[in-house]
Formats: C-alpha cells, sequence, structure tokens
C-alpha cells in the first residue's frame, strides 16, 4: 500500500506540505490585499481595541493598521520562500507566526469584550493548531519511516 501524502517531492519535502503552504501564501498576502476594500471596517476594529486595551486615541489607528497588514504580508512571504526552499521549518515558522498572531488578537478580543471577535479569532488559532500538527507529525512519521530503512515494507 503507498500512501500518496508521504510520497517526496525533490529532496525529501512531503507532498501534503505544498497546499500547507500555499494556502498560508495565500492568506496572508491577501489579507494585506484586502486592506484598500476593508479600511473602514479594519480601521474601526483597531479604534476600539486601542480605546479598550492601551487607550491611545484616532491617531494611532493608520500607523497599528499598517503594522498589522505588514505582520500579515510577511507571514505570507515567509510561507512562499518556505515553499520555494521546501523547507519544513520556515513552514512550521509561518504556522507558529500565525498562531502567534491570533493570540494576540485574541488577547486583545477578551480584554475589549468583543466576543464575535473573540470566537472568530479562536477558530482561526485551532485551525493553524492543526496545520502544525499535521506538519509535526508527518514529519515525524517520514523520520521514522527513514531510520527503518529501504529493505523494511513501509509506504513509498
Amino acid at each position: 500500500m503507498t500512501s500518496r501524502l508521504l510520497t517526496l517531492r525533490g529532496d525529501g519535502w512531503p507532498r501534503i506540505f505544498v497546499p500547507i503552504g500555499v494556502f498560508l501564501a495565500v492568506f496572508g498576502v491577501l489579507n494585506f490585499a484586502e486592506l484598500p476594500l476593508a479600511w473602514k471596517d479594519r480601521g474601526g476594529q483597531i479604534t476600539r481595541y486601542l480605546d479598550a486595551t492601551v487607550g491611545l486615541g484616532p491617531d494611532w489607528v493608520t500607523p497599528t493598521l499598517w503594522l498589522a497588514k505588514g505582520v500579515e504580508l510577511a507571514l505570507g512571504l515567509v510561507a512562499i520562500y518556505a515553499l520555494v526552499r521546501r523547507s519544513t521549518g520556515w513552514l512550521a515558522a509561518a504556522v507558529v507566526g500565525w498562531m502567534a498572531w491570533f493570540t494576540l488578537f485574541t488577547a486583545m478580543d477578551v480584554w475589549a469584550a468583543d466576543r464575535a471577535e473573540l470566537q472568530e479569532h479562536t477558530v482561526y488559532f485551532v485551525m493553524f493548531s492543526v496545520l502544525l500538527a499535521v506538519i509535526f507529525i508527518v514529519s515525524a512519521t517520514r523520520d521514522v519511516l527513514d531510520r527503518i530503512g529501504p529493505g523494511a515494507d513501509r509506504p513509498a
């Protein structure tokens, strides 16, 4: 029995990592690209966060919004780099970056008492946790199969 998920591409990168990397890249780039379309909505959200958490006024909304979108673009670029280099470490770094990002937003949602956003950001955190688990499980499985050796009965 052969497992298509664990079939190697190139120099040892499991195929299942390709759609994960593509998703992360598209997610990051599109989050940045949506800025002009959702400026008013995101600006209102950032205003609520800044008001409820650190007490900063409206002068800080635009720089904070650009910083947030810059971080999201950077995470998308990390995923693109992981795809190009076929690097499991960089792919995991992109996922961990998104998890940290949504942890920050979840903490701000709790602080600002925004339950709707809290639910959304918690679901994103769980989704990225599942992606990280898939990366680790597939990598660990690959390592175990490599240690068994080529003579053993194992998926190709």
